[in-house]
């Protein structure tokens, strides 16, 4: 297989993505180099394979950059003054489907809402079409005085590309905004629909088969999961009635008619994949298990959208495919880029032209383009052209023993050149709690913090997803409690192996993680310098009465706290008395998920007390901090604190300072 090193020509003028300079090896590499969006992410083939579209950081927020691959027919499209582009998609050569995000306060709720809005753009034209604009609506009994205003979804979700016709897609919209959408057949050019599915209680999200027929939904039903799904005859049932819904759970439907693809526990005790048989209930066969990670999830045809394979997690994201051309494919490009990961992550439909991405725990990843039929694998452009991979740091598994005798997956990051001895340490929880498990994938906050010197811990204790239902379930409803415990005998077993100064750990987290970097303090006044909250729970009893009103908030809540003892026991903010070291808190005003004005609430609980803290706000960047603006605010005001509790010349004393400070 031959491999061109040339890039593609790219777009001259609009995005400086596709330069030939790097930069200068430097000891630092600059905070902005992180903290910037991706500078060319989320590359996608047109049907033809004659178009390539990608996003582009266009002053620190995503827009889309359209071309055709000799580098003519470029454009671009600049994110809406109001939202942010989260997901966009090829309809044919000539029209994109954008998905845009925002933040909005509704008459219909309590509090601000995301809102998700979908929209064609033409390439001829330069015109964009709202696909789920609504027709005017009549008084509805739910909102008084809105007599003739119009209603719109508060959630629109592609179902179904429909492959098989490119002027249409299947759209879910809840115009009644009662949670339990209906499913259109909608023209991608006119926005004219023609509803194929009416609403069903319990139902969020649609699902079909693969000759792109609505045969399955899930959701939330109160505090019950609910479901339903119908065999090729069209006779529907609900989940309850179904007995292997007991063991097993819905992933997608297979090109049979009535085969389905179901996930369970495996002999290896982590989840599988299994062949259902839709009619008679029976699981048949196992399709894929691993025996140390479960599986993640399904991944979709890059052509038709319907399932195609299965995806899981080790060190690092794989895809099994069930389809045979994606397999081989894979098997080639696999053997031609030996020691990265290689992902297919487009296809033209017309012709044996095929997109990767290709990664490795250095390297944040670049996009190749494979010409099957000429046996040409082609360089495309880097993910982050602003970082120099001769300056990023290594990550390596680590099996941490913890109190009980149980071992835990942890990832460490060293510093470039530096030997993992005496170093100054940041543990680094996921959020969740109950996630995905972090791996050696790269990282641009791990990765920043290696680059400043600092060793970088990321412990997957118990609760996270992953390793199997046990691993998970020994989790739940053990905040503050076993999942704490694992993250300190994680730092403990660090300083064992003599890999870190003692007196120079700092706990950090963002969601969940920022509640156990605040948990962390309390319970270990001792162990840790400092603590940073990033959009954290610090009020365990509040965030529980805010989850009430989401979408299967009810029964998200019951795995919060700690089994058998009250909630105030495991919240930060009413043990705030007890921390002694310096803290930050970090929050996103534009918080769906964590009201900001919590972390507002501790910092003054803390001031109260007479405690070290630090307030520190961003004006926008959501709950997962998805603009540049947010994350270099983060990584600078983070990076400071850090340097001066556990730098070089920090003060090794535990405690502070009385004062406390707001930014």
């Amino acid at each position: 297989m031959k491999i061109v090193k040339s890039v593609i020509i790219g777009v001259s003028g609009i995005a400086a993505f596709l330069t030939a300079a790097t930069v200068e090896a430097a000891q630092e590499m600059p905070v902005e180099a992180f903290a910037a969006l991706p500078s060319l992410s989320s590359a996608k083939l047109s049907p033809t394979g004659n178009s390539i579209a990608y996003t582009v950081n266009q002053d620190g927020r995503r827009a889309v950059i359209y071309q055709n691959l000799d580098g003519s027919g470029a454009g671009i499209l600049p994110p809406p003054a109001d939202a942010e582009i989260s997901q966009f998609f090829w309809a044919t050569d000539d029209v994109l489907l954008v998905e845009t995000n925002t933040l909005a306060r509704r008459s219909a709720f309590v509090q601000k809402v995301d809102l998700t809005r979908v929209m064609s753009f033409s390439r001829k034209n330069g015109k964009f079409t709202w696909l789920g604009k609504p027709k005017k609506q009549k008084r509805h009994s739910k909102f008084e005085g809105t007599a003739g205003r119009e209603f719109y979804s508060q959630y629109e979700r592609i179902v179904d590309f429909l492959s098989d016709d490119p002027n249409h897609i299947l759209l879910q919209l809840d115009f009644d905004l009662d949670g339990n959408p209906d499913v259109f057949k909608v023209n991608i050019k006119s926005g004219k629909r023609k509803k194929v599915r009416g609403e069903y209680r319990g139902i969020q999200n649609w699902y079909t088969d693969h000759n792109s027929v609505v045969r399955a939904g899930f959701g939330y039903d109160g505090d019950k999961v609910f479901g339903m799904i119908a065999n090729a005859e069209g006779n529907w049932n609900t989940i309850n009635r179904l007995e292997w819904t007991d063991m097993f759970d819905f992933m997608g439907f297979s090109s049979a008619p009535n085969i389905a693809y179901v996930s369970g526990n495996s002999k290896h005790g982590t989840n599988g994949v299994y062949k259902l048989d839709i009619n008679t209930g029976d699981v048949l066969e196992e399709i894929f298990s691993h025996p140390k990670v479960d599986i993640d999830g399904v991944i979709e045809h890059p052509v038709t959208g319907h399932v195609a394979g299965v995806v899981y997690r080790d060190d690092f994201t794989h895809t099994k495919y069930f389809d045979k051309s994606l397999r081989i494919v894979q098997r080639s490009i696999d053997k031609a880029l030996k020691g990265s990961v290689n992902t297919i992550v487009g296809k033209a439909r017309d012709k044996d032209l095929y997109l990767f991405y290709v990664t490795n725990a250095e390297n944040p990843g670049d996009y190749y383009i494979f010409d099957r039929k000429q046996g040409q694998l082609t360089y495309f452009a880097p993910q982050r052209e602003q970082i120099n991979i001769e300056r990023t740091a290594s990550t390596s598994k680590h099996m941490i023993p913890v109190r009980d005798g149980t071992e835990i997956p942890g990832y460490i990051t060293v510093p470039k050149g530096k030997e993992p001895k005496n170093l100054p340490a940041i543990i680094l929880p996921h959020g969740g709690p109950y996630s995905g498990h972090d791996n050696a994938e790269w990282d641009y906050w791990a990765q920043f913090y290696a680059n400043r010197g600092y060793l970088v811990l990321k412990p997957n204790f118990r609760g996270t997803l992953g390793y199997g239902d046990a691993f998970y379930l020994k989790g739940v409803k053990q905040w503050g409690g076993l999942m704490q415990d694992d993250v300190t005998d994680a730092t403990k077993w660090l300083i064992a192996e003599g890999m870190v100064d003692p007196k120079r750990i700092c706990i950090v987290g963002a969601s969940y993680g920022g509640y156990a970097a605040l948990m962390g303090v309390v319970k270990e006044p001792e162990l840790y310098r400092c603590a940073i909250s990033v959009n954290g729970v610090p009020n365990i009893p509040a965030i529980k009465a805010d989850d009430k009103e989401v979408i299967g908030g009810s029964n998200w809540i019951k795995n919060m706290g700690l089994e058998g003892t009250k909630d105030t026991n495991v919240s930060p903010y009413h043990r705030a008395k007890e921390i002694q070291v310096p803290v930050m808190l970090i929050s996103s005003k534009d918080d769906a998920r964590v009201p900001y004005g919590m972390s507002i609430s501790m910092h003054q609980k803390l001031q109260k007390h007479k405690k070290d803290s630090t307030y520190v706000q961003l004006e926008n960047g959501g709950h997962s901090m998805v603009t540049d603006a947010a994350r270099l605010k983060m990584l600078k005001e983070t990076e400071k604190f850090l340097k001066t509790h556990i730098g070089k010349t920090a003060k090794t004393a535990s405690g502070g300072r009385s004062g406390s400070k707001s930014n």
